[in-house]
């Protein structure tokens, strides 16, 4: 029986270590862990790269870290936040590299890649970057809004707060 609970038991983990990293601040600084979020090392280069701008719809989605993660988010959304379904579904195996086929991407000012992992020690670290793609793109870092740049403030968690008997 032991044996049967063991992976229900990671699954849980992992969902609520999801959880936690949905409901945690963004952070919009190239490939950079929230220091809030983790102490983790994990350092991750992507194609494309953070800024960059292609000629067209990039077929592929490339993540290499420098030790092996589970990946546990990764999501591909357009400038007003409207995510692009990549097909992203959690693998409870660890890799160094994750590779995605991308469907056509309609023609926008920028793309932002939002991803976490956790690492060996069970730590969150977590990233994104951004691209551009098309004849007339401009670095996504010229476009993103100022205030999107910005700490994003937490929603405060009204059920940890005292609540009245």
């Amino acid at each position: 029986m032991k044996e049967l609970l063991a992976p229900l038991r990671h699954v849980l983990f992992c969902i609520s270590t999801l959880m936690l990293v949905s409901l945690a601040s963004s952070s919009y600084a190239q490939h950079i862990m929230d220091p809030n979020a983790s102490s983790s090392d994990v350092e991750m280069e992507s194609s494309p790269a953070n800024d960059e701008i292609l000629a067209q719809s990039p077929r592929d989605l490339m993540l290499r870290f420098s030790t092996y993660v589970q990946l546990v988010k990764l999501t591909v959304k357009d400038p007003s936040g409207k995510a692009i379904d990549v097909g992203f579904r959690y693998d409870i195996n660890a890799s160094r590299v994750f590779f995605w086929d991308l469907p056509t991407l309609p023609d926008a000012d920028y793309y932002t890649v939002e991803w976490a992992a956790i690492d060996p020690a069970k730590l969150i670290a977590r990233g994104s970057f951004s691209f551009s793609f098309g004849p007339d793109a401009r670095p996504a870092s010229e476009l993103i809004p100022e205030e999107e740049v910005l700490l994003h403030i937490p929603t405060p968690d009204f059920r940890l707060q005292d609540q009245p008997l």
